[in-house]
C-alpha cells in the first residue's frame, strides 16, 4: 500500500507514522528544493537524511530506500555542478546538499539504490530499455525522459542489487561532465529490460560512490 497524503519534509515523525500506516518496504524519495518552499540543505541533504534514518529503523530488514539525485554531484569542478549549484534562492547549494544527502545514506543504512538522472527532456521515451544507459564514476552524463526514469524507480524497488550509486540517461545524449574524461568509460551498463540495467552494476565500495 502506498500512502496517499503528503508527508512533510523534513519532519522525522512524519515519514514515520507514514512508514507504520502503510507498514511500507521501501521509501522513494523524489523531493527536492523548490520555489514553493523548502531549501536545498533542508530537502535534499536533512530531508535524505532523515528518510535513511526511518528506512533502516522501520522493519527488519530494513525498508528499501530509492533516492534520486543528480548527474555530477561528485564533480563540483564541472561544469554541470557549478551551474546549479548556484541558481540561487531555495536553489542555492543543491548539489552540494544532493552530495552530503547521500553520504548521510551510505553511512546510515546498506539497502539503497541512488539513481542519478541526467536533464530531464520533455516529451515521453520509447519505452525501449535499451535506449537508456546507466554508468558509474560519475563521469559521463546526458538527459532522460520523466517516464523513464520512472520505470527505473520501479525497477529499483524490483531488483536485487542494493548499495549502489548509478547515473541513469539515454545512450544517444551521452556526453562527457569534465573534458578530460572519455566516451565510453568503461564502465556502461545496457540490458534489454529495466531490472536487467541495475543487475549489471557494481556495487558502491566501503561506503563511497564507485569513481574512475
Amino acid at each position: 500500500h502506498h500512502y496517499p497524503l503528503p508527508v512533510a519534509m523534513p519532519s522525522e515523525t512524519a515519514l514515520q507514522d507514514a512508514i507504520q500506516a502503510t507498514h511500507a518496504s521501501a521509501i522513494v524519495y523524489c523531493a527536492s528544493a523548490s520555489k514553493q518552499g523548502g531549501t536545498a540543505f533542508q530537502v535534499d541533504d536533512e530531508g535524505v537524511a532523515i528518510a535513511a534514518k526511518v528506512a533502516a529503523q522501520a522493519s527488519k530488514p530494513e525498508a528499501r530506500l530509492v533516492v534520486l539525485s543528480a548527474l555530477a554531484v561528485d564533480r563540483p569542478n564541472s561544469k554541470s555542478f557549478q551551474i546549479t549549484n548556484t541558481i540561487g534562492g531555495n536553489y542555492n547549494g543543491i548539489m552540494d546538499a544532493k552530495r552530503q544527502g547521500e553520504e548521510k545514506v551510505r553511512q546510515t543504512m546498506s539497502n539503497y539504490i541512488i539513481l542519478r538522472p541526467g536533464v530531464l527532456l520533455s516529451g515521453k521515451g520509447s519505452g525501449n530499455p535499451q535506449d537508456l544507459e546507466l554508468n558509474q564514476g560519475d563521469t559521463i552524463g546526458g538527459g532522460i525522459s520523466r517516464d523513464e526514469l520512472a520505470q527505473l524507480v520501479v525497477a529499483a524497488l524490483q531488483t536485487s542489487q542494493k548499495g549502489i550509486t548509478v547515473e541513469a540517461y539515454r545512450k544517444k545524449t551521452a556526453t562527457k561532465l569534465q573534458p578530460e574524461f572519455v566516451i565510453p568509460s568503461g564502465r556502461e551498463a545496457t540490458a534489454d529490460t529495466y531490472v536487467g540495467l541495475l543487475n549489471q552494476v557494481r556495487p558502491d565500495e566501503n561506503g563511497q560512490p564507485l569513481l574512475l
